[in-house]
């Protein structure tokens, strides 16, 4: 029996022995927050430095080896790269930057084009619009608006001024506003699709006896590749202003046209290489889950649609 060394560190909030920078017990960091300046500092960049190298380990991984990210999550062979969590929300907020500041670009050359040209600029007095008939008469947020019975009057009002923006917007064909509306909902709508596609992954590998939670990690490596591609989509596709027609738009269509090519393939992939099927089956998987994820796409845009308009 060995004897206890009076030596030994003892946790300052349980008094358990630890050995470690965490304790065992308790799982308090056994490094006291009351420090020099310069040891604080120097943690602080060596935490930026390592987040930097797992991210580019990580973006490394997520968009030339397809699967791998999932695989070595499952394998507990985490802590050399950015959790799936993060990972999604650092590359939506990278990828709605870039689309948000691509669609600006696009609007300031339209406004810019619509100057030199006003004759061929579109005006809303052509437009006889009406959201339509209530009680028998045209609506009107004022003198005829919409009331639901069963909704209390405050929610009334806010769906007739809604509507009349809405109304009012389509009316000056103020499709700007009425597009970014839509873009600022996008993100939602996107990671309201992450526990349904979790979900179809789960019902097509029923008999694989995975968690859900695992399809759920499926998921969103693979939404963030998508992001990822988007991202680099962008880009591709601004470079093409920098420089006159030639040979650098051809190197960027090809590189355009290969990447498009890569997604549906990352995912044929990446299938195969985490559920281990035989490629007929993981080929009839992949055209099952396109389908329905495509339907369900399809739902997203329009609730991202009806989203937008609600924050007009």
């Amino acid at each position: 029996m060995t004897m206890p060394n009076a030596r030994q560190r003892r946790c300052g909030d349980c008094l358990a022995v630890v050995t470690g920078i965490y304790c065992a017990q308790c799982g308090q960091k056994q490094k006291s927050p009351v420090r020099h300046f310069r040891q604080l500092a120097g943690e602080f960049f060596n935490d930026v430095l390592n987040l930097d190298t797992r991210l580019l380990e990580t973006l490394k991984a997520l968009l030339f080896k397809p699967g791998q990210l999932s695989n070595e999550y499952f394998a507990d062979r985490r802590t050399r790269y950015v959790s799936p969590i993060k990972l999604y929300f650092l590359l939506s907020i990278v990828a709605f930057f870039l689309i948000q500041q691509s669609f600006d670009t696009a609007v300031e050359a339209e406004t810019a084009q619509t100057a030199v040209e006003p004759d061929k600029a579109k005006t809303g007095e052509d437009m006889n619009l009406s959201i339509g008939n209530f009680n028998g008469k045209a609506w009107d947020a004022k003198k005829n608006p919409i009331a639901v019975g069963c909704l209390p009057d405050a929610a009334n009002d806010l769906m007739n001024e809604r509507l009349g923006r809405l109304e009012k917007t389509v009316r000056n064909k103020d499709w700007t506003q009425l597009l970014h509306a839509g873009l600022a909902a996008t993100p939602q709508a996107l990671l309201l699709l992450l526990p349904f596609f979790a979900l179809l992954l789960k019902l097509a590998y029923l008999f694989r006896k995975r968690l859900y939670m695992e399809h759920l990690i499926v998921a969103l490596h693979n939404h963030a590749f998508l992001l990822l591609a988007i991202s680099i989509g962008v880009v591709l596709s601004a470079m093409t202003g920098w420089v006159a027609a030639g040979w650098w738009h051809n190197l960027i269509g090809l590189a355009s046209s290969a990447l498009l090519a890569w997604v549906p393939l990352y995912f044929l992939i990446g299938l195969k290489r985490i559920y281990r099927q035989s490629w007929k089956m993981t080929v009839f998987t992949f055209m099952l889950l396109g389908f329905c994820y495509l339907n369900l796409l399809a739902f997203g845009v329009i609730l991202n649609v009806l989203i937008g308009l609600l924050m007009l």
